[in-house]
């Protein structure tokens, strides 16, 4: 199995395909097969894939605490610089530069990282991505806060089953009952570490919602039309504040456009992709 050190911690990943590298950041909750759709189509438009579990998520390591966009990137960046060891000697051991695209918190996750290594970002593409910093309605941080709350007195399969499934995030999922109970698989399977006591520091902000204009990457902002109104209007925000950022929002789609609509998602985000694509490459 293709595990790595990261930051102090062990990181899960796979790797697939050959020219320029695309690295997928899933979801909150979810893992890297949340991306399964668009693994296949990206090596047929000659990208190379490279799509991982975050922290805490999937097959990577559960760590006690740590759960911050600073080490969010800081992994990233390690596993960046670990991924080659298995490739050809003729390859650099670290990889320079990536297509990031980040889905909901993996949005945030690329975000970080752009702000952090800018000169190892080729693009962006943030797909109802979070943005941390932002204040959320009242309606949502109710939301997150039941769910921190159901994961220490219920545990974190109920607490998902029974909280954070019911969220209209999976409205469009749950449309299609096959769809929804992939989906729905990989999350129960989630442990929940960042809802432990003093997982990450209690007075921890982040000021990415405040630097969004030293972003230089080309980005291109992605919205589910029915998304709820906080993750359309962090689009709004994203597109309006990061230097020439495009947007693009995905018709009868809420949440997930990578799982609800991916023949569409696919389309839009290899345009984009083959359009930044250095001559070099």
């Amino acid at each position: 199995m293709p595990h790595t050190y990261t930051n102090g911690i062990v990181t899960f990943y796979e790797d697939a395909g050959d020219g320029p590298i695309v690295v997928l950041i899933h979801g909150y909750g979810g893992d890297l097969r949340l991306w399964d759709g668009q693994v296949t189509p990206l090596r047929e438009a000659d990208f190379r894939v490279i799509r991982y579990d975050i922290r805490g998520h999937g097959r990577s390591m559960i760590a006690p605490d740590g759960y911050t966009y600073e080490n969010y990137s800081a992994d990233l960046r390690d596993l960046l610089d670990r991924l080659n060891v298995e490739r050809p000697a003729s390859e650099s051991l670290s990889i320079g530069e990536a297509h990031l695209v980040g889905l909901s918190m993996g949005g945030g996750i690329a975000l970080q990282f752009a702000l952090d290594h800018a000169e190892r970002v080729l693009s962006l593409t943030l797909v109802d991505s979070v943005l941390p910093g932002y204040s959320y309605a009242d309606d949502t941080t109710a939301h997150f806060q039941r769910f921190m709350e159901a994961v220490r007195s219920d545990g974190p399969r109920a607490a998902i089953d029974n909280v954070w499934l019911r969220h209209p995030f999976f409205d469009g999922v749950r449309r299609h009952p096959d769809q929804y109970e992939a989906v729905r698989q990989i999350l129960l399977a989630f442990q929940a570490p960042d809802m432990r006591e003093n997982a990450r520091p209690e007075d921890y902000r982040s000021d990415i919602v405040d630097r969004l204009p030293e972003i230089r990457a080309p980005t291109f902002v992605i919205a589910g039309e029915n998304d709820i109104p906080d993750f359309r209007l962090i689009a709004d925000v994203l597109a309006e504040n990061i230097p020439e950022a495009r947007q693009s929002i995905v018709e009868d789609c809420w949440h997930l456009p990578p799982n609800e609509k991916p023949k569409e998602f696919n389309e839009l985000l290899i345009s984009f992709l083959r359009a930044h694509v250095p001559v070099s490459q």
